[in-house]
């Protein structure tokens, strides 16, 4: 079985940089723990997106260098078939070169400033790919827990209706109850058989999701498997508490803040300013440095080395009225991403309300069903009597046992998709990082 270890929170309050926030941020189980950190340094979409980032940094590089001089050589050799005045000299000149830009408007501040909101934009793809493989990794560990916690229960039917069909055989034997009641108790006993077959090939499937992210979840984490699966509804009863003390708005700022996809498409804005940046650079006339060292003259023979300085300047508006069209469209295409800036916002706000919305449903559902249990237990005790003494019918005890399981499971459901709804809120207000780390 795998267990879910009991939460805790960290000792010192996050820093939000803001003063006296409740604290929201708690450990998961130690079993999802190790999971997401599984799923968030070594699945392949993230070693695909460092990668990525790696390449990223080197762009910011290439575009800090931008600002040293630029060194560049030529050699060229000409041959005629006929005298040639244009080159009488020698027929081979090699050329150094060395420029420098001296003013470019912003144009190189406008590129350096692109390539680090690009860098930007690639780690926030990093917690993009990382926050969904986590949020598919917890849909996948409830999965398996709640199958497992539901064999728990229908193997503890199993055993009361094997006691139960026992007990209805012995009256039939000593001709105190009829053969049909046999025959319902075995009914019922191949009912309960069915839903254990069943959420054992629930827990199959399951294995098969979550080993999509993390290979050897199954085998490398066996270790926990000793541990009840039952001491999550533990974990959701310790929760319970710490959500109650958690407004709505808290949650919404904090998943705002830290979503990654608000942050990638604030970097693409990013990128389109700079770029509106770089084109009104090129409005404007670029001036520039160039030295030259020459070795050897087409038109004369025997020249030594000359050494040459250039200042020039150089100034393009495109061909036609294309540059004002292009500005144009970069304002659109900027207008364009703070629309759909606004737009993630909302898909957020909507989801961390949905969460918070079920959690604090299911845990207000969670002492009616757990009261429910209990009187469907005690029911169960009590009809057993009561058919000894003739005041209740096989069928009214068969009926209290098949309740007190569905009240199991339906706490088991209440449960799971309670620490879904938690865990959820939890990744998507602080990431996932803050749990990669062992």
């Amino acid at each position: 079985m795998i267990s879910a270890l009991p939460l805790y929170s960290t000792a010192k309050d996050p820093d939000f940089d803001l003063v006296a926030r409740p604290q929201v941020f708690s450990q998961p189980p130690a079993f999802l723990h190790l999971l997401f950190q599984k799923v968030t340094q070594e699945h392949p979409q993230v070693k695909s997106q460092l990668l990525a980032m790696q390449a990223a940094g080197l762009e910011v590089q290439i575009a800090q260098q931008a600002y040293w001089p630029t060194p560049s050589v030529s050699m060229e050799r000409v041959q005629t078939q006929l005298p040639d005045p244009s080159f009488a000299g020698s027929p081979q000149v090699l050329t150094f070169r060395l420029q420098q830009p001296v003013w470019t408007g912003g144009r190189l501040a406008a590129q350096s400033n692109k390539a680090l909101a690009n860098q930007g934009i690639e780690t926030a793809r990093l917690a993009e790919i990382q926050q969904a493989l986590a949020l598919k990794t917890l849909q996948a560990w409830a999965e398996v827990v709640s199958s497992q916690r539901q064999q728990l229960v229908l193997r503890q039917s199993h055993e009361v209706q094997t006691q139960l069909l026992k007990k209805i055989e012995r009256r039939v034997d000593q001709g105190m109850s009829a053969q049909s009641e046999i025959n319902y108790s075995s009914l019922r006993l191949h009912q309960v058989l069915q839903e254990l077959n069943n959420a054992q090939q629930q827990e199959s499937h399951a294995w098969v999701h979550l080993r999509q992210w993390v290979p050897e979840a199954q085998s490398r984490f066996a270790q926990y498997e000793t541990q009840a699966a039952i001491q999550t509804a533990n974990t959701a009863a310790s929760l319970a508490t710490e959500l109650a003390n958690i407004e709505l708005p808290q949650w919404e700022s904090l998943s705002i803040a830290r979503s990654p996809a608000l942050l990638r498409l604030s970097g693409i804005s990013q990128i389109l300013l700079a770029e509106l940046q770089e084109k009104r650079a090129s409005l404007q006339p670029e001036v520039y440095l160039r030295a030259e060292h020459q070795r050897g003259n087409y038109t004369y023979s025997h020249l030594p080395p000359v050494n040459r300085v250039f200042l020039g300047v150089t100034a393009s508006t495109g061909a036609g009225l294309s540059l004002s069209h292009q500005l144009a469209a970069l304002e659109i295409k900027r207008n364009g991403t703070q629309q759909e800036i606004a737009a993630s916002q909302r898909t957020v706000i909507e989801s961390v309300q949905t969460d918070y919305v079920n959690a604090n449903a299911r845990q207000s559902k969670a002492n009616g069903l757990r009261f429910n249990l209990d009187s469907s237990q005690e029911m169960q005790a009590a009809w057993e009597r009561q058919f000894i003494n003739g005041k209740k019918t096989w069928i009214d005890v068969m009926n209290a046992t098949r309740e007190t399981t569905q009240a199991e499971l339906a706490v088991i459901e209440n449960d799971m998709a309670f620490l879904q709804s938690y865990w959820r809120l939890q990744i998507q207000a602080h990431g996932v990082l803050r749990w990669a780390a062992p």
